[in-house]
């Protein structure tokens, strides 16, 4: 069976093409303003080109996407990773306006935990860095190190920003700023794994793609962290194994 998995986040909209339950091509693209407009057109062209039997949504707009169903995006993320990475049952996503940790096995969802939509802990805090920086979020990289050599001392994302800005004004270099932007996201999600038993942990989501980002997760965890391939697609292939059974 061929089938499409479409995960509409905040930011940006990940799809997924499987052919007999193997994955054969991810892409993403920006998340469209007049969504519904947008969608209509664009499953049916993605039909025509993939011939696909089934094609299912999740994410903020998933009842915009003009799909033959929709789910969960929390059940569409443990779905893809009990596929990507059957081993860990606990799941941590950072996307652009929310942070998640959930336990599943098997595929299947037995828990979930969700940030109190706190700005300073998700990736919309880190894309207005990049604004205020100057700097391309495909740019980032944290290197070796295991923690910033700069932190930021306030945990509410407006004060943060006042903070960025009067360290720019000292003249810190943009790329350590950045660093100590990254630590804060993280140190903001580690609440939530207080809530769950973990001793090791799967990150997905937009900002796993940061170069370097395991070392400085498992420096704040105090677990090891592993960032699977195709991170940010974890949800759009969950949704497209969904779409088959």
């Amino acid at each position: 069976m061929r089938t499409i998995g479409i995960d509409i986040g905040s930011t940006y909209t990940k799809y997924c093409y499987m052919d007999g339950g193997e994955v054969m091509t991810l892409f993403s693209e920006k998340t469209p303003i007049r969504q519904k407009e947008y969608f209509d057109k664009k499953t049916l062209e993605l039909k025509s080109i993939y011939h696909c039997d089934k094609m299912f949504s999740c994410g903020y707009g998933k009842n915009n996407a003009g799909a033959d169903g929709s789910v969960s995006e929390l059940v569409a993320l443990a779905a893809g990773a009990g596929m990507v990475a059957p081993e860990y049952k606990v799941v941590l996503d950072i996307g652009g306006q929310d942070t998640k940790i959930i336990v599943c096995e098997n595929g299947k969802l037995k828990e979930f935990f969700v940030n109190d939509k706190c700005a300073a802990g998700c990736g919309m805090f880190v894309a207005n860095s990049t604004n205020l920086l100057q700097t391309d979020f495909k740019e980032i990289s944290l290197g070796d190190a295991d923690e910033p050599s700069l932190k930021l001392s306030s945990t509410c994302a407006v004060f943060s920003q006042s903070e960025i800005t009067e360290l720019i004004a000292d003249n810190a270099q943009p790329e350590e700023i950045m660093k100590g932007v990254i630590w804060q996201v993280l140190v903001q999600s580690k609440a939530l794994l207080g809530k769950v038993r973990c001793d090791r942990l799967l990150f997905s989501g937009g900002l796993s793609q940061i170069p370097g980002i395991e070392r400085y997760a498992s420096s704040v965890f105090g677990v090891p962290v592993t960032v699977p391939e195709n991170s940010a697609y974890l949800s759009a292939i969950g949704a497209a194994i969904i779409a088959a059974n």
